[in-house]
């Protein structure tokens, strides 16, 4: 482990990137990638060490030294046989955030909980438990400690972007735990901690509302990505915010394939439709299951690229996570055969596995349907008309952020008549969309510019001394390739 930092005066420092990704999400890891090339960008000296839930996947994707940010993720930290080739990635998929690693996110704290007997004969079991529990103490305390030492030489710990405050995935002792736990070691070991371009929501338990209240109160930079976010923050009593900016993915650098603009891009033919559809209360993934709802989904979905194809649209499907091709294989099963066989092809459902493949998969689409917040987010920074499904409010708000609100349907409202109709006004109406996207795309990057230059000399600044040089530590992390 590098000695050097501003803090021990070499001027070379240690930036820490930390945030529940690492498992795919490529949207998540459209934020990571445009913080690491702006930091890169801006002090190419710097020493990046990614804190993610898979620290092989992001060491291997970023080229960095990483680190679990979950007691689970120790078992990755063994360095790979050799070094990858550059964007490579793990050669097994971490899991998905979805019930796999909501299991594994499963902290010691909520198991507590099953040690109070709901009747008096469930005593006896809950005092064989006491050893196991015990085990998972000790393995608790060693981690933290452990994650304590890989923050002593960190002059700044980045928690970026995405929905960090949320508690519908792994209640309160999910991500809240996670990040209080986290804020609170860089307080002890003296490293600057900054909130950057945050979401929030749903935060419905009071033990979650409590343990992001004390979290954010250690942080020496606080920034939300939408005013929502913000409100339901302050609402709670906590500390005041440095303001609201776009999502740190809107900084991302675009493929040269977005250069050209609509207008020639069209050619005369039908546009070509991207349709990226989201494992809504899908057994298999989402944390409130209702299979009437998703089959209803898929179904409309099915109809929809049915009623495209038939009228000469091509069509193809992406996911910008694993658990997405489920969906866009049910959606291609579901559709006829005749009309199935006219989608894309060879493949009609594409699959990214880098931020680059799924940019680029994006830019093959003149107009994108999109479910997922940052398939809408990614769509609309690539400068591509976009009907939004609106599972939760953040997607609704970025609609009405970029002027595109008439095109976004609320999930509880969709259907396929609702949905044909709005494609059909959004194709008449395709190069006004992508002007007004366009204008403000380039104002979130202004606003992310200021953002950018505001936090670099806060989390570069020097912190107070008193503490010691760390002791390198051979092998404690998941080295990048050198």
């Amino acid at each position: 482990m590098s000695e050097s930092g501003l803090r021990y005066g070499s001027g070379r420092p240690v930036i820490g990137i930390f945030g529940h990704y690492g498992n795919e999400n490529l949207g998540d890891e459209a934020i990571i990638e445009a913080l690491i090339a702006r930091i890169r960008a801006e002090r190419p000296d710097a020493d990046i060490r990614c804190f993610s839930i898979h620290p092989r996947d992001s060491s291997l994707r970023y080229g960095v030294t990483a680190y679990p940010i979950r007691i689970s993720g120790e078992s990755e930290l063994a360095p790979p046989a050799r070094a990858p080739e550059a964007g490579a990635r793990s050669p097994e998929a971490p899991p998905s955030e979805g019930h796999e690693a909501r299991r594994a996110a499963r902290p010691l704290v909520s198991r507590v909980k099953t040690l109070i007997p709901e009747k008096p004969r469930a005593v006896l079991a809950a005092v064989a438990r006491l050893p196991g529990l015990a085990r998972e103490a000790a393995d608790e305390i060693r981690f933290l400690i452990r994650s304590y030492r890989r923050l002593r030489d960190v002059d700044a710990l980045i928690i970026a972007g995405s929905n960090q405050f949320l508690d519908n995935f792994g209640g309160p002792w999910g991500f809240p735990y996670t990040l209080f736990k986290w804020s609170l070691l860089a307080r002890l070991a003296r490293c600057r901690l900054l909130y950057v371009s945050v979401g929030a929501g749903p935060l419905d338990s009071r033990i979650s509302r409590l343990l992001v209240r004390g979290a954010i109160r250690f942080a020496h930079y606080l920034s939300f990505r939408d005013a929502a976010s913000q409100r339901l923050i302050e609402g709670a009593r906590s500390r005041r915010s440095n303001g609201v900016y776009p999502d740190l993915a809107h900084s991302l650098v675009l493929p040269a394939s977005v250069a050209a603009p609509l207008a020639s891009r069209a050619g005369g033919g039908k546009p070509v439709v991207g349709i990226n559809p989201m494992p809504l209360y899908d057994q298999r993934y989402w944390c409130a299951t209702d299979q009437g709802r998703y089959q209803s989904y898929v179904s409309t979905l099915a109809t929809f690229a049915e009623h495209l194809v038939d009228h000469g649209y091509p069509v193809f499907l992406f996911p910008t996570q694993p658990k997405d091709v489920n969906v866009a294989l049910d959606i291609v099963r579901t559709m006829r055969p005749a009309a199935a066989a006219r989608l894309a092809q060879p493949d009609p459902v594409r699959r990214p596995r880098t931020v680059d493949d799924l940019m680029n998969a994006i830019c093959c689409a003149d107009i994108v349907v999109a479910t997922r917040f940052h398939g809408t987010l990614l769509s609309l920074h690539a400068r591509r008309p976009v009907v939004a499904i609106c599972y939760y409010r953040k997607t609704r708000d970025l609609m009405r952020e970029m002027g595109q609100h008439g095109y976004a349907i609320d999930f509880d409202d969709l259907d396929v008549t609702n949905l044909i109709d709005r494609f059909h006004q959004l194709e008449q109406n395709r190069i006004e969309a992508e002007a007004q996207i366009t204008r403000t795309n380039d104002l979130f990057l202004r606003a992310l510019d200021s953002q950018y230059r505001a936090i670099f000399p806060v989390m570069l600044k020097r912190t107070d001394g008193g503490l010691p040089p760390p002791r390198s530590r051979p092998g404690d992390g998941f080295p990048g390739p050198v």
